[in-house]
């Protein structure tokens, strides 16, 4: 019998690409992408990504924003599912700040074009040992060129208001794994270190070594991390 396809998730102005040198660590694996681009909500977002799953139940993996909308999926239909697998995302709201910023951000690029992500705002992303390793930059900068300006307004103002949901989390009744990186310097593991800390059915597991985009910046250690999960 074949093992259950991999659904994988992409986060803001991320597509099938970013899972690309993990996957080269996974020969034969069956894997499932989703697109959500074309949403301009959160349940829209979420809907679309139900829609395109796997017909037969998956293990779902879900990157940022990809992380927290395989949270709303799971919750909205546990069945398709067999185990649900979180990276450097979070179940909870933005705080004040961050909405602030989505908005002024969104504001701006209504009015101007956008040229792509500065190599101070790339640093918030990658660890600084990534930096210059083209194998990782360059596909986080095509990608969000190839979706473009639209996609990044929508993407940045969806999740303004996004809701609380962790203590929904905590009753799914379906292996929970969270992966996150220890200096993410945009998704801070300590929030997820005290919510693993309430569940028995939460795995925590902390990589070193990597920034926020960890399929790209650690490909290796985390498709080990997803087999033996599996």
């Amino acid at each position: 019998m074949s093992n259950p396809p991999l659904y994988l998730v992409p986060g803001t102005m991320c597509d099938a690409r970013l899972w690309g040198r993990m996957l080269d660590h996974m020969p034969g694996v069956d894997a499932h992408h989703s697109d959500y681009s074309d949403a301009d909500s959160m349940d829209g977002m979420r809907d679309a990504m139900l829609a395109q799953a796997p017909n037969t139940p998956c293990h779902l993996v879900g990157f940022s924003l990809g992380g927290y909308l395989a949270i709303m999926a799971a919750l909205r239909e546990p069945s398709k599912f067999k185990s649900l697998t979180i990276i450097a995302a979070s179940p909870y709201g933005l705080t004040d700040a961050e909405k602030s910023l989505r908005k002024r951000n969104a504001e701006m690029l209504t009015r101007l074009t956008y040229k792509g992500m500065s190599k101070a705002r790339l640093a918030q992303f990658v660890n600084a040992d990534h930096l210059d390793d083209p194998a990782i930059t360059d596909t986080i900068l095509q990608m969000e060129k190839d979706l473009g300006q639209d996609v990044l307004i929508r993407q940045l103002i969806a999740p303004i208001d996004r809701l609380n949901i962790a203590e929904e989390l905590l009753s799914l009744e379906m292996p929970v794994s969270f992966i996150m990186a220890e200096d993410d310097q945009l998704v801070p593991i300590g929030a997820i270190e005290k919510l693993a800390a309430k569940s028995d059915t939460i795995t925590l597991h902390r990589m070193s070594g990597t920034g926020h985009m960890i399929p790209l910046e650690a490909p290796a250690e985390l498709a080990k991390l997803l087999q033996s999960g599996f």
